[in-house]
């Protein structure tokens, strides 16, 4: 199979593409796809805290060698990690990280060089979820960047998915930066539980009516997305009051051009940090092993 290494595209690049919009509609349905009426899966996307134990729990394991001590997922570079996105405390995390073990997302066990460490890993079954909603990411990238250029993720490669993940922990400080404080627009929904599930979702039927109004049923979205109809109202009117959703007479919605152009600057920033990741994951699974 052909390693060529892609032309790399900026986030710049990819808002720009003519194609833009045939990716982000692609990424919205492939994520709504995984987590749609999914209440066990929907706890990884639940809020901003949960994506990121879940994303940056991948990327250590993804950097892990068990030859290599300074590799290891422990729970403090977990917290480190996650703490450059200001999206959970350290209790918080704590908090998450035993949810996620409960519900089989997560294990944590001693360290193979050091039983007296603890060190987090995904189990079987994440691991087979994440190279699936990686396959549908990337799946989204190529409608901009071309199909041909993507062929080891979007097979599902194992050995690629872990690479790739590991790579991608290089990209996090600029994830934090240009996805994440740089565009406060997107962080309400971040914050709030399912709340970028609910904005992708009302950004794909704002998408399918043009500048129309969007008929809001406060009780579907909650069934959809595992959260209570109140939860649903207070996150709409908090987002109307901010001046990003406009609600008519009837209780309708439109959203905002504001809004929807920080949603694409958010869905732009992700696909140009995979497709850094992409590159760097490449370019290390052509070495020979003496390089290591």
């Amino acid at each position: 199979m052909d390693l060529t290494e892609p032309k790399y595209l900026n986030a710049d690049d990819i808002l720009k593409h003519p194609n833009f919009s045939r990716g982000r509609e692609a990424h919205i349905k492939a994520i709504l796809d995984f987590y749609e009426f999914e209440p066990s899966l929907i706890e990884l996307m639940l809020d901003g805290g949960r994506i990121m134990v879940y994303a940056v729990a991948m990327a250590l394991w993804g950097g892990y060698h068990e030859d290599d001590p300074d590799s290891a997922p422990t729970i403090s570079r977990l917290k480190k990690t996650v703490g450059l996105f200001d999206v959970a405390s350290p209790r918080q995390i704590d908090l998450i990280v035993a949810r996620f073990v409960h519900v089989g997302h997560l294990q944590i066990k001693p360290a193979p060089t050091d039983l007296r460490m603890r060190i987090i890993l995904p189990t079987p079954a994440l691991i087979e979820h994440d190279r699936a909603f990686i396959r549908a990411h990337y799946a989204a990238l190529a409608e901009i960047a071309g199909h041909d250029a993507y062929p080891l993720p979007l097979a599902g490669d194992l050995a690629f998915l872990k690479v790739m993940r590991g790579a991608w922990i290089a990209t996090l400080e600029s994830m934090a930066k240009e996805i994440f404080t740089e565009n406060p627009s997107t962080l309400r929904f971040y914050a709030a539980s399912a709340g970028m599930l609910m904005l992708m979702k009302l950004v794909q039927m704002q998408c399918q009516i043009g500048e129309g109004w969007i008929k809001m049923d406060y009780t579907d979205f909650g069934r959809r997305f595992a959260v209570s109809r109140t939860h649903v109202r207070t996150l709409v009117k908090t987002a109307a009051t901010a001046g990003e959703i406009q609600i008519d007479a009837q209780g309708n919605l439109r959203l905002r051009p504001e809004l929807l152009a920080a949603f694409d600057r958010n869905v732009a920033g992700r696909m140009a940090l995979l497709n850094r990741a992409h590159a760097s994951a490449i370019s290390r699974l052509k070495r020979p092993p003496s390089a290591d």
